[in-house]
């Protein structure tokens, strides 16, 4: 088989060139600039800690704090920094208060660790989890909301939707959504871990409740950067996880999560420059990138669509950096978490490409492999992957 390149924007990161990296949409991928940068946060927070940590780093967060609202159609005063979107949304349902018996809407395609979270909380504050049915293979965006509203009930009083989903890759008609929603007097709370870089996010014109959502990812900031969006309304409400020196500060809402306690938050100060230097890229900044990526993406499931010979699972309107195809049935996996499927195994040990493949659902199992696509990334590479797949295939046939 033909040998896959890189793009020449390869330049910009530090991949290991023996393997096809065709998965950035898991933790993302940190141009080298960026991780320079935060190395001399690093090491200006070590050379002199009380200086960094007690004279600079409030300025420096609030300014990066700034700097990120403004990408994302925001004001800081509703936004604050966490870990990661696993983080934002236990944060969510820590503050909420539920009575006995009201009802949380979730969907088929949630991500596993949110899901997890809620379950967790349905049984300390005593609400009960509906989750909706959303087909998967899809026919029409539509699709989505009409199965949600199929799904609510008079006691539903809080809809938590993704607003691209993960295994499936789904870009979810969130503005449509949250509209209809909200005049129904329910609350939204979006799932948006992939959403910021890959979509033009306007957080105060969606007019979600809470919104969070990874800066690591197609931002492409250091690990360990997110974002919390709460509306002006609901902010009264929500607490950090960890209490700390700020929960009694009087004034804006975001400053009681500056400071949950010791920690290395120089990822957080990195997202601005991140959002810079990716826009930076193409002459047409991010909407150029975004094109680039999306029509990769297309392109390169049409080819794994054709080698493999299964149809298309979802329109193109619903398609933005991430796109699965269709491999066969499957049994359902002994766990989930971390789960590598053998044709993933395969992929990686025999042709050295680095792709998640995921069985979803649990009630009618099938495998999908799901590309990922940044500027990095060449059609060559996804040739070479529908290759190895037919490979694979031939050697131990899918059902």
């Amino acid at each position: 088989m033909k040998q896959p390149q890189y793009t020449s924007f390869e330049s910009h990161w530090k991949h290991d060139k023996e393997i096809t990296f065709l998965n950035h949409g898991s933790f993302g991928s940190t141009p080298t600039e960026i991780l320079k940068l935060q190395n001399e946060f690093r090491t200006k927070l070590e050379a002199e800690p009380i200086r960094f940590m007690v004279r600079e780093f409030e300025g420096l967060w609030d300014e990066a704090r700034r700097k990120t609202a403004e990408f994302l159609g925001t004001s800081a005063s509703n936004l604050a920094f966490v870990k990661n979107t696993t983080m934002g949304v236990n944060t969510i349902f820590h503050s909420l208060d539920f009575e006995a018996g009201d009802e949380v809407l979730v969907h088929s395609h949630v991500y596993g660790a949110c899901l997890n979270t809620i379950n967790y909380y349905a049984k300390q504050k005593k609400f009960n989890v509906q989750i909706a049915h959303i087909p998967f293979p899809i026919q029409h965006e539509d699709d989505v909301t009409e199965s949600l509203l199929r799904a609510v009930t008079p006691k539903t009083k809080l809809l938590f939707i993704d607003h691209i989903t993960s295994a499936t890759g789904l870009i979810f008609p969130i503005e449509k959504i949250v509209t209809e929603f909200k005049r129904r007097g329910i609350e939204v709370f979006v799932d948006g871990a992939h959403a910021p870089g890959m979509v033009d996010l306007q957080l105060d014109k969606l007019g979600a409740d809470y919104y969070t959502g990874n800066a690591h990812k197609w931002i492409c900031s250091p690990k360990g950067s997110a974002i919390l969006y709460v509306h002006p309304e609901k902010q009264k409400r929500v607490v950090p996880l960890q209490i700390s020196h700020n929960y009694d500060k009087s004034g804006e809402w975001a400053k009681q999560f500056l400071w949950p306690g010791t920690d290395d938050y120089t990822a957080y100060l990195c997202v601005p420059a991140a959002i810079e230097y990716m826009s930076k890229l193409f002459p047409g900044g991010w909407k150029e990138l975004r094109e680039r990526n999306r029509n990769l993406a297309l392109q390169g499931r049409k080819v794994l669509s054709e080698k493999v010979g299964t149809p298309l699972p979802a329109p193109d309107s619903m398609i933005g950096h991430l796109a699965n195809v269709y491999l066969g049935k499957a049994e359902v996996p002994p766990y989930g978490f971390n789960y590598i499927h053998p044709v993933q195994d395969a992929l990686f040990k025999e042709y050295k490409i680095e792709i998640p493949v995921f069985v979803f659902n649990r009630s009618e199992p099938r495998i999908w492999v799901r590309i990922a696509t940044q500027c990095y990334n060449d059609i060559s590479q996804i040739e070479y992957l529908g290759d190895a797949l037919v490979e694979i295939i031939r050697k131990q046939p899918i059902e």
